[in-house]
């Protein structure tokens, strides 16, 4: 093994940088491996590096976990990690990413598809479900789902009378019968007023956070956000060329004397805050609307886990006051699953036009027999029922959930929230959240780490979105009961 100063010389920290610290050290290491500096030999410890760099020990495990997915480095389960020796020097890795003449000519004109500041994403598999301990919030539980009610909606859109628009194509238009049951009962009940000029349904809500980024985001464009906050909107506007100002979030929702006066767009969660679950009170809404007038800017209201209140009644949404200022996005697929990949954008009649122009060119229209089998589903109460099942069995588990918290990890704390589909949990300073993930994960339990939700990742080093939906009462326990064995026999130092 080389000496950890050898190794720490090839690894330039600028902390002044707009890239991540972990991305400056995976790239040093990347470089002196590449340039045959490394060849074959053992790499410090995570701790040793960390100490050797002055960075977190957050940051040098990601680094090294980054170039561990490359197949740069690998892993000896009680020894250690590796340069691998096919790549290990310059010639070698030029055998392995060998370029065709197209990939050197065409394809190196291709945009580069990062986001901008190289963020930590939001890591989601196929797999994590199927663990035996997922506390996630990736889908619905399987034996919640109304099959049989969702199949017979599936066959009266193929039925005469539905027939027709489940198979056509549409050029563009939405389905007017899906349309005004999201209008004359959905909407009603949230309080909103609109017509079917106010909206247009998207592929998920993240399409239409897409949709909205390429209307109003320029390069420049200031975007205020809730800090912590939903990353994958972060990260929309940041791709669009958004100068993202970071709002701290507190009791009562998005903090407002922290909105500079020059923003352009506001994104919150108000009903469930993405992830600390906080309900923002009627009065911080009504402030927010007023401050949006003031300085002249649009709110983004994403109406996140709304149907999720396990106390008391949701309060109306801030669209509810009228849509001047307001883009309200709500969908279908938390509480379905991907079955439904359906949401949909009230906006001001203009936004709307502009926001259908830009989607015919991306998709034209939705499928025409997903949205007439979402309509016959709600029509015939498929939804209500959905709503009402999923609600009884997520009270019970968030209920069991913090009660199982304070019993078996007292040390935790989470936010008092009204319902949700998750818990905001902040643990002792002492533990690193992502470096707990990756030791649970293989022991079959999947958690959430806090750095993502953070435009500033550190600051979340000790925190966990914490799911339980996925979870039946006695995987809770297991689970809850193996991270705080885990825990207590181990010491988990940043």
């Amino acid at each position: 093994m080389f000496g950890v100063e050898i190794v720490a010389r090839y690894i330039q920290i600028d902390r002044q940088s707009s890239t991540p610290l972990f991305l400056q050290t995976k790239k040093g290491l990347e470089q002196a491996i590449i340039e045959g500096h490394f060849q074959s030999i053992k790499l410090p410890s995570t701790r040793n590096l960390a100490e050797q760099l002055n960075v977190s020990l957050n940051t040098v495990l990601m680094a090294y976990e980054e170039l561990e997915a490359q197949g740069i480095i690998y892993s000896k389960a009680r020894s250690g990690r590796y340069v691998n020796p096919e790549i290990a020097t310059q010639e070698s890795l030029k055998t392995v990413s060998k370029a065709t003449p197209s990939e050197q000519g065409w394809m190196a004109r291709a945009k580069s598809t990062a986001t901008p500041g190289n963020p930590v994403q939001l890591q989601r598999s196929a797999v994590d479900a199927e663990l035996p301990f997922p506390f996630i919030t990736a889908s619905i539980p399987e034996d919640s789902f109304p099959s049989a009610a969702w199949v017979k909606a599936s066959r009266e859109a193929l039925q005469a009378g539905s027939r027709k628009f489940s198979l056509y194509d549409n050029f563009g238009a939405d389905d007017p019968v899906l349309i005004d049951i999201v209008l004359k009962e959905l909407l009603v009940s949230r309080g909103i007023k609109a017509s079917a000029e106010n909206i247009i349904l998207t592929v998920g809500t993240q399409h239409a956070l897409f949709l909205i980024s390429e209307l109003l985001i320029k390069k420049g464009t200031p975007v205020a956000v809730e800090e912590p906050g939903y990353p994958d909107a972060r990260h929309a506007f940041l791709r669009a060329g958004a100068n993202i100002c970071p709002v701290p979030v507190d009791d009562s929702g998005i903090n407002l004397e922290s909105i500079p006066n020059n923003t352009e767009i506001i994104y919150t969660t108000p009903s469930h805050q993405l992830p600390s679950n906080i309900s923002m009170s009627m009065p911080r809404k009504a402030g927010l609307l007023q401050k949006a007038k003031q300085i002249d800017c649009c709110i983004i209201e994403d109406d996140y886990d709304a149907e999720m209140r396990f106390i008391g009644r949701s309060s109306p949404p801030i669209a509810s006051q009228g849509l001047d200022n307001v883009i309200y996005i709500s969908g279908f697929s938390k509480y379905l699953g991907a079955v439904c990949r359906i949401a949909y954008i009230i906006a001001h009649k203009d936004i709307i036009s502009s926001l259908l122009d830009i989607r015919r060119y991306q998709l034209r229209n939705l499928s025409g027999h997903e949205q007439r089998t979402l309509a016959h589903f709600i029509a015939n109460g498929g939804y209500d029922q959905q709503l009402r099942n999923l609600r009884k069995v997520a009270k019970k588990r968030w209920k069991l959930c913090q009660k199982l918290i304070k019993e078996l990890l007292p040390e935790w704390k989470f936010t008092t929230s009204t319902g949700g589909l998750n818990l905001w949990v902040e643990v002792p300073a002492d533990i690193n959240t992502t470096v707990l993930a990756s030791h649970l994960r293989k022991q079959g339990v999947v958690i959430e780490p806090g750095p993502v939700f953070f435009s500033q990742h550190e600051q979340g080093n000790n925190f966990i979105k914490l799911g339980f939906i996925l979870l039946n009462e006695e995987q809770l326990r297991e689970g809850l009961t193996k991270i705080a064995t885990y825990i207590n026999s181990n010491l988990l130092h940043k």
